[in-house]
């Protein structure tokens, strides 16, 4: 009895109730050994449950933002309309233009022309601009838009502005692009917005 009074007080002082417990289960299996391998029993239980605890939290989870787009999924395409924010942007066209004498591509390059139309279905006032929109080659290589050649003749380029409630507007972009770059993308990331996400449409090459 004197070896198990000296072992309550060792643990309620060290290790509180849990070890309390452990002691009424060495009573009722009429335990009787030494102090010392109580007490490792008792150390090993504790680094057990610390382990356990540790396994338990130490995970981590991720999570995207709402209303950005997914990474995972493929490109829209030519003729799709992506709404964000209750604000759509559609790729209706691309077309190569040839360039001029004072506008070339550069070699190994073309000149396109993408038209998009905006529309805003919400109630606020939005903003628009061109500098939203951006041309990417397969490698990743991100350029903004050009200056027309004297080629372009529909005098429609998009400009800057605002879109009132249930606005909406349509214009021209011309880009340079790889010759054959089948995996080049246009890519729009409203002004808008807070984030920094692109929205992205496959230009078919």
């Amino acid at each position: 009895m004197r070896v198990r009074r000296i072992t309550t007080d060792y643990y309620s002082i060290r290790t509180g109730q849990p070890a309390a417990m452990l002691l009424e289960r060495t009573d009722c299996d009429h335990y009787q050994g030494d102090t010392r391998f109580t007490g490792l029993a008792a150390i090993g239980a504790l680094m057990a449950l610390a382990l356990a605890i540790l396994a338990c939290g130490g995970g981590t989870t991720s999570s995207g933002s709402g209303g950005s787009p997914d990474a995972t999924k493929a490109p829209a395409k030519v003729g799709d309309t992506i709404t964000a924010d209750n604000v759509s942007a559609t790729l209706e066209s691309v077309k190569k233009l040839a360039g001029d004498q004072f506008f070339k591509p550069k070699s190994g390059n073309q000149f396109i022309v993408v038209r998009v139309k905006i529309q805003n279905k919400g109630s606020d006032e939005v903003d628009y601009n061109p500098f939203d929109f951006h041309a990417q080659s397969s490698s990743g290589n991100i350029t903004d838009f050009e200056i027309a050649p004297s080629t372009y003749k529909d005098n429609k380029e998009l400009d800057s502005g605002k879109l009132a409630k249930g606005g909406s507007v349509e214009g021209d972009l011309i880009f340079q692009v790889l010759l054959d770059d089948h995996g080049a993308q246009l890519t729009w990331q409203p002004s808008f917005f807070d984030n920094n996400s692109d929205y992205v449409w496959g230009l078919g090459l």
